[in-house]
């Protein structure tokens, strides 16, 4: 099994390429960071043959939100939101408009 994404939805929200925490992207375990202009700053790593996500948001370097999630099945973008879903239901988003945030569900 696997994180079901388009690769382009992420580079068009993150706004750059991934990083391979391996240092071969083909492994599946990649991280993406994002900094908006008000300096909250997104990383999201994620494994997606483990099928998890770990997400964390900082203000100024103080964490914001820190979440790790497993049974990732799927991701799907929406405009500027990121939308996550374990086990066939949709359980968080991940706002890039306005501010960064998340919204869990």
């Amino acid at each position: 099994m696997f994180i079901e994404y388009s690769e382009y939805e992420l580079l068009e929200l993150f706004q750059g390429e991934p990083i391979s925490i391996t240092g071969n992207l083909d492994d599946g375990e990649l991280m993406y960071m994002y900094e908006d202009d008000r300096n909250f700053k997104l990383i999201f790593i994620l494994d997606v043959y483990k099928q998890t996500v770990s997400l964390s948001i900082t203000f100024k370097d103080l964490i914001v939100f820190k979440g790790e999630f497993s049974n990732v099945t799927r991701m799907k973008k929406d405009d500027g939101i990121l939308r996550v879903y374990t086990a066939g239901k949709e359980n968080f988003k991940v706002i890039f408009f306005n501010q960064v945030g998340v919204e869990l569900l």
